[in-house]
């Protein structure tokens, strides 16, 4: 027996160890990938406003050939006309200069004489150049500007999924990773013999109390189901949960009910939930009130009502529900408002304890309020109904 419990123990540490290993490489994996393609995305924009860039200077010096910058025709139109066999000898200026005379002939003078062997050698140069040469100006042109080429590293491959959707699906994941640990953590079995020292609900109290400067002073007293009045057993399950021993830890007519009260009155006026709904969120949760929280609660209430008895369930939340401020449990409520013992309640005090169950804190069983004595005249006059009944 021990062998096989320790066996059954490494073999439940052994896949736990595996689940969270795989879960965190998982993480890592996918954190690496959403770095790469942010990465992406930011150097497709960069690149992209660089290419724009690029394109406005280049179109800026004129397009460019394979050798060199395109001279539009008509710019030769002041030096001579081009033929169909070519470009206009540039010597035969001379003969049609004007009527100044200073290029017309061999005899014009000195300046004239170095004019006609400077355009003879320019003719003779243009005859054995390639007809397109001398179109070119006498300038050389300037070098045209690099094109800047954008980033050098290169683009990781572009993922088929957003960056935005990723992380919508990571957290999602996280969160239901989260809800899902609740099938297998916390332990129930171990609340069929043994009582919870403290609840999460208690610990959320004594932080509110220890930022207000109070210490932990509540007050609880454990008793068995047998030492607490039947009256109030009866007026607590006629006040939260009517069917307690027949659902299986859900109401789905209560939460129905409950649902379209809430849509009629346009605020959470009613909440639905079972006793085995609040005893899991007095146990391992606190009040806020959110969907995750609601999933979780719903979990750990079908544990319960499959590894615990209806009595055992019952007791347990008699024990440790809040009946006041800093008053938890059916027996220190009893003797904190009555000043007697659970089990000596009678059936109107029981039925004020069960009154004052939605809102301890600003109800009090024995206060005037007028909403707290309807509410217990209602469960009062079931309650008696019950036991004729009976």
């Amino acid at each position: 027996g021990l062998r096989g419990l320790a066996l059954g123990l490494t073999l439940l540490v052994t896949a736990t160890g595996r689940g969270i290993f795989g879960a965190l490489r998982w993480l890592v994996v996918s954190a690496g990938r959403m770095a790469r393609g942010l990465w992406a995305v930011i150097a497709h924009v960069v690149g992209a406003m660089l290419g724009r860039k690029g394109g406005k200077a280049s179109h800026a010096t004129g397009p460019t050939g394979p050798t060199g910058p395109t001279v539009p025709t008509g710019a030769t139109g002041s030096a001579g006309s081009t033929g169909p066999t070519g470009p206009t000898d540039l010597g035969d200026m001379s003969g049609t200069a004007g009527p100044s005379g200073r290029l017309s002939g061999p005899g014009g003078g000195p300046e004239t004489g170095k004019h006609d062997e400077s355009a003879a050698s320019q003719g003779g140069a243009d005859r054995s150049a390639p007809p397109y040469l001398s179109m070119q100006p006498a300038t050389s042109p300037s070098p045209a500007r690099k094109e800047p080429q954008g980033p050098t590293r290169p683009r990781a491959p572009r993922s088929g999924w957003p960056l935005a959707v990723r992380l919508v699906l990571l957290v999602a994941l996280l969160m239901g990773g989260d809800i899902a640990r609740y099938v297998v953590w916390p332990p129930v079995a171990t609340l069929a013999k043994q009582n919870p020292a403290v609840t999460s609900f208690m610990e959320y109290r004594q932080g509110q109390w220890a930022r207000q400067g109070r210490g932990p002073s509540y007050r609880q007293n454990w008793v068995n189901l047998g030492s607490i009045s039947r009256n109030l057993v009866l007026a607590v399950t006629i006040a939260e949960d009517d069917k307690f021993w027949q659902h299986e830890g859900f109401d789905l007519d209560g939460m129905e009910e409950a649902f379209l009260r809430n849509i009629e009155e346009g605020r959470i006026a009613a909440g639905g939930s079972t006793i085995t709904q609040q005893l899991a969120k007095n146990l391992w949760f606190t009040p806020e009130k959110s969907l995750s929280r609601k999933a979780k609660e719903a979990i750990m209430a079908w544990r319960l009502e499959r590894e615990l008895s209806k009595k055992r369930i019952l007791e347990l939340y008699l024990n440790v529900v809040e009946w006041g401020d800093g008053v938890f449990g059916a027996e220190a409520a009893a003797r904190h408002h009555f000043g007697k013992s659970a089990a000596a309640l009678t059936s109107w005090e029981a039925a004020r304890l069960a009154a004052v169950l939605p809102n301890p804190l600003r109800w009090s069983p024995t206060g005037t309020s007028r909403g707290v004595q309807v509410r217990a005249s209602i469960i009062h006059s079931r309650m008696e109904r019950r036991m004729g009944d009976g």
